[in-house]
């Protein structure tokens, strides 16, 4: 399926795009996909089906696009164990083996309970924003879950979220990268975090800033923006420095997994800033 990937994205094959398109389903986003259903227990895969029998889960897999190196996959993949690692919740994660290039990344749908699947929005859907256009603030995200779940822990989650955001250089955070699920009796939550990864804004600027600033955030600003949301300082420093712990552990991981030296050095670089 990647191969065809690579061949539809080059211009090279167009009898493959519908099927292609039946297995990407309703995800969409930046890179190419695929639904799958994964035995956990028996480890057999099914392509393409929303339906699935007894046993089978429902999971994404990213294929690489035109502007992406083989090491895509594997770079995301090391981005969820360190946001696991900063206290992030996280859906299950895989990274299937590849003949070519350090895997692919996959993970468990969180909008799925067995068939039947979970209501949920991104903040894009829930305020009208056109995701294409930065012009949200991470002051404006806490503030909407606070008013959506009611609940101090939830907007706890959302300011992990944004600390890992800025300091792990995941630009591309607009507003369809954040989700909400409901549940049966009509509460809200914030959906498990992803699509975390290395990644470039608009302009070489965060996608959603940080109290008004979006080119150089510093802990200045992630700490006034924990603190006006009435979290406490005790904990707004303690994710900080979770956070940046987490993240101190990426030249091990990254070789680990076999991403390579020049990426390595450049995130390595950039993150080590923060």
């Amino acid at each position: 399926m990647a191969t065809h990937t690579e061949e539809v994205l080059e211009g090279e094959s167009e009898e493959v795009i519908t099927e292609l398109l039946a297995l990407n389903g309703s995800s969409a986003g930046a890179r190419p996909k695929a639904l799958i259903g994964v035995d956990s227990e028996r480890k057999n895969i099914i392509h393409g089906t929303d339906q699935l029998s007894n046993g089978f889960e429902h999971w994404m897999v990213k294929f690489p696009n035109s502007q992406d190196g083989m090491d895509a996959g594997a770079i995301e993949y090391v981005y969820a164990l360190m946001a696991l690692d900063a206290g992030i919740e996280m859906p299950t994660i895989h990274l299937f083996p590849s003949q070519k290039g350090n895997g692919y990344f996959a993970v468990k749908r969180f909008d799925r309970n067995g068939n039947k699947r979970l209501h949920m929005h991104t903040v894009s859907g829930l305020i009208h924003n056109n995701f294409r256009f930065p012009s949200l603030d991470y002051e404006d995200l806490l503030s909407l879950t606070g008013v959506l779940t009611k609940d101090i822990r939830e907007v706890e989650k959302m300011f992990r979220l944004a600390v890992f955001n800025v300091m792990a250089h995941n630009r591309d955070d607009h507003s369809k990268n954040f989700t909400f699920l409901m549940n049966e009796f009509g509460e809200w939550k914030l959906s498990p975090a992803y699509d975390l990864t290395f990644s470039s804004g608009p302009g070489g600027e965060q996608s959603t800033m940080v109290m008004g600033e979006g080119r150089n955030i510093s802990i200045k600003h992630l700490t006034k923006l924990g603190l006006e949301a009435k979290l406490s300082k005790e904990f707004v420093e303690n994710v900080i420095e979770q956070t940046r712990s987490a993240l101190a552990k990426w030249m091990l991981l990254s070789k680990d997994f076999g991403i390579s030296k020049p990426n390595r050095e450049l995130i390595q670089k950039v993150i080590s800033k923060s």
